[in-house]
């Protein structure tokens, strides 16, 4: 069975991130573009955990 998800990159972040609508930047895979960006504007990444 092939794999279709991964653990997002971003550090606080525990969801999983499904590789299909993964946002990439850097060779990393986030959940959503606020974790790619660092939470720079403090912005809220998903529903499916707590990391904000």
């Amino acid at each position: 069975m092939p794999i279709t998800t991964q653990p997002c990159a971003c550090e606080p972040c525990n969801c999983e991130v499904d590789l299909q609508s993964a946002i990439e930047k850097d060779g990393k895979l986030y959940c959503s573009a606020p974790c790619a960006d660092g939470h720079a504007g403090n912005d809220a990444c998903c529903t499916s955990c707590d990391c904000c």
